[in-house]
């Protein structure tokens, strides 16, 4: 199946009451660029992680954003320490009864005081982390591949159609292209005629001889045999599916390079039109195929 380079994938995964949360984003781009953003307690495998990404991508320039649901970065919580603010209270309530304070305790009062509020880290060892790093981001991944077929599947359809039109367009100068020979003979035989005004015969193995040499360089037969096959691959190649687009990519350039030849040899209105509908939908498939996997 063909894959395209743009996507998004989001999956979160909990463990002990916290939520790691995964998004990648991928654009088109030539090869694989990894782009990576990890809590601090999964850094140490981001070599790791980068393999991992390398065996599931090909091309694209991937975004990876992972990051602790409502937590702080290094995947704190913010917790209460209750034992701890029952004797600040106690202790406030002592001293206000004591001296005769009429203000009450307020939760103001509380929050200023240190220690009430605490932060707490995860505690996981290497493999653990590794575990739950992988498998949430795997998903992620996952996510995003399904989009990414999704999309690549929209354009193979589309190239498919846009083939069919370019075989239209190369059979109808393939039919043209031996009516010119007949057609040139015969402009060829009227000009030696009115520039010789009936003075003399118009020597039939020269015109001959000189048609030939026209309908040498008029002819377009390997061109339009080339730029049959290369259909073919690209057909093939969109139906077998997989990391195609280098090659995708290098098919359209033989493509462009085989019409233009084909136009160049053409000397003739009809096909010219042709050629510009071949140029016209070739340059569509070539920028369609910048982003295909």
């Amino acid at each position: 199946m063909i894959s395209s380079m743009t996507g998004f994938g989001r999956a979160e995964s909990e463990r002990d009451g916290r939520v790691l949360v995964a998004e990648a984003r991928t654009v088109n781009h030539r090869f694989l660029e990894l782009s990576l953003r990890l809590p601090r307690a999964f850094q140490p495998h981001e070599s790791k992680l980068r393999s991992l990404l390398q065996e599931k991508l090909s091309r694209g320039k991937l975004n990876l954003t992972v990051s602790w649901k409502g937590a702080g970065e290094n995947g704190s919580i913010l917790s209460l320490d209750m034992p701890r603010a029952q004797s600040y209270v106690d202790i406030l309530q002592e001293v206000r009864q004591r001296f005769g304070f009429r203000e009450p305790v307020t939760l103001g009062h509380l929050m200023n005081l240190p220690d009430v509020l605490t932060w707490t880290e995860p505690e996981m060892d290497a493999d653990e982390a590794w575990a739950f790093l992988a498998e949430v981001v795997g998903r992620a991944v996952d996510d995003l591949g399904a989009m990414r077929r999704t999309e690549g599947e929209a354009l193979a359809q589309d190239l498919l159609a846009r083939v069919k039109t370019l075989r239209t367009e190369l059979a109808a100068v393939e039919e043209r292209a031996p009516l010119r020979i007949n057609e040139a003979k015969d402009r060829l035989r009227t000009r030696i005629t009115e520039l010789l005004r009936g003075e003399a015969r118009v020597d039939e193995e020269r015109l001959l001889l000189e048609i030939s040499f026209q309908a040498e360089r008029m002819d377009c037969t390997e061109e339009c045999v080339r730029l049959r096959s290369h259909l073919d691959q690209l057909e093939s190649m969109l139906q077998a599916g997989g990391p195609v687009g280098r090659k995708l990519n290098f098919l359209t350039q033989e493509m462009n390079r085989e019409t233009n030849t084909i136009g160049s040899k053409g000397s003739d209105v009809t096909i010219a039109e042709k050629v510009i509908v071949l140029k016209e939908e070739i340059e569509i498939i070539r920028e369609q195929i910048q982003n295909i996997e």
